[in-house]
């Protein structure tokens, strides 16, 4: 049976107009939810803000990168640039909601700046309530050396994703399940990637997210039981995204028994209670 400390809110979806806001983090923080999930890209300056993809629309619908504009120019931008939060802006309200059990899965989308991130975690006290998660194997190898305290998670994908997801994103493929770690620090800015992991993660950097009491993260059209139970086995916890109703997410516990879920409806959160009437 699942439990309401499985579920991750997925960007905060469902709890305020957008998603990844600072009112949708404290809506959900008042809401009870002990899991919340964001992402983090990081401007031309190096500031980090709180939004998933590489590109966003300003006020007259042109796409801009993100990795192209200034911090201080968002507000001139509108559009989407308009509500995006500062990272430093959204752990200050989480340091300082009064739900202080919530964990914050933190989603680092743009490798070589680890340190900044780190940094900002905390200067707000939160690395004992922080999980780095990324698709991108370079910022969880430099996390694993700057801050070893903190869990890390990959996503991949464990099957080869079709043309529609190579259209979206850079495709790497692991060589026998190992991602090469290079030793030295690497910018991946500005790009939507991620790594086709055929058969399960291997070598070091396998070893270093199960040292950290960390986690992978799985497309929930791409689960394997064999291999959940390869990651759960060596005390690798598993993840799945996204969810929306409970029949599909009770279908997948009892198929899988993944240790947590991503939730992309409020509602899902809401129809708990009366679950377990």
């Amino acid at each position: 049976m699942v439990r309401f400390d499985q579920l991750i809110s997925h960007r905060f979806r469902g709890f305020s107009e957008h998603e990844n806001t600072i009112e949708g983090l404290v809506a959900a923080l008042d809401y009870g939810v002990q899991l919340l999930e964001f992402d983090i890209r990081v401007t031309r300056c190096g500031t980090p803000l709180i939004y998933h993809d590489e590109c966003a629309l300003d006020k007259s619908r042109k796409k801009r990168y993100l990795s192209e504009v200034f911090a201080k120019d968002l507000k001139e931008l509108g559009g989407t640039f308009h509500h995006m939060p500062t990272a430093d802006a959204l752990f200050d309200a989480a340091a300082n909601h009064p739900n202080k059990t919530a964990k914050l899965l933190v989603d680092i989308k743009d490798a070589g700046f680890e340190t900044e991130i780190d940094a900002l975690i905390r200067s707000h006290q939160l690395q004992d309530r922080v999980t780095c998660v990324s698709w991108v194997p370079q910022v969880l190898y430099s996390m694993a050396e700057i801050a070893p305290d903190i869990p890390l998670c990959l996503s991949h994908w464990p099957e080869s994703p079709d043309h529609l997801l190579r259209a979206l994103h850079h495709v790497y493929d692991a060589k026998d399940g190992r991602i090469p770690h290079t030793h030295r620090q690497q910018f991946v800015h500005g790009e939507r990637s991620g790594w086709y992991v055929k058969g399960g993660l291997k070598g070091e950097l396998r070893m270093l997210i199960r040292q950290s009491g960390g986690s992978v993260c799985l497309p929930v059209n791409m689960l394997n039981a064999d291999l959940i139970k390869d990651y759960q086995k060596e005390g690798i916890e598993v993840s799945a995204f996204s969810f929306i109703d409970w029949p599909t997410l009770d279908r997948c516990e009892e198929a899988y028994g993944l240790d947590l879920y991503f939730i992309d409806r409020r509602e899902v959160f809401e129809q708990f209670k009366g679950r377990r009437g």
